[in-house]
């Protein structure tokens, strides 16, 4: 097994069991009220203001320090892991393309990356400000960004499934390639 593969496979195991740490830590601390309302990094489809409403008054002084503190830590380095390993993955199975264009798909897997973290950042300005003085320019914009988080990761994803299939030819797709 090259090098490589072992890199991969190390990064890989590293960022699921951070995900899994951030799922199970979330479930308990931050799931809300009698429907269990989701934290906003969870809301695929965005919020409005009266959910962030909702959610941050339910939330209480423990849990929002957990939202910012230690799960915001786990949540810093996961869209930094994620990002690498997605960029790993196409960068292995890209080795026949031109060099600028290796280059240039692994702008997908960054923006992935770079949605997240700004989401994390708004949301930790959303909770921090509290249901009283809460902005609604600021619950738009993180919405916004969470939104945008998932479309840039299952255009990452999309783009690393067409970049595999192309690469070993799968389903008679693609050309098969050799090393």
């Amino acid at each position: 097994m090259s090098l490589y593969a072992k890199a991969m496979i190390a990064l890989g195991t590293v960022t699921l069991t951070v995900y899994l740490g951030m799922v199970v830590m979330g479930a308990r601390h931050l799931l809300l009220g009698p429907d269990n309302l989701p934290p906003f990094d969870l809301r695929v489809l965005g919020y409005t203001f009266l959910d962030a409403l909702n959610y941050l008054e339910l939330l209480t002084e423990e849990q929002a320090a957990f939202y910012t503190g230690r799960l915001r830590q786990l949540d810093t380095v996961f869209p930094v892991l994620m990002g690498l390993l997605m960029g790993m993955g196409l960068w292995a199975v890209t080795s026949a393309m031109h060099p600028w264009s290796r280059l240039i798909l692994l702008v997908v897997p960054s923006s992935y990356a770079v949605m997240d973290l700004c989401e994390n950042a708004l949301i930790a300005e959303m909770v921090a400000q509290g249901p009283e003085t809460l902005d609604r320019d600021l619950v738009t914009l993180a919405s916004t960004y969470t939104m945008s988080k998932y479309v840039t990761l299952f255009v990452a994803f999309a783009l690393l499934l067409a970049m595999i299939v192309r690469h070993f030819g799968l389903f008679g797709l693609g050309a098969r390639r050799t090393h």
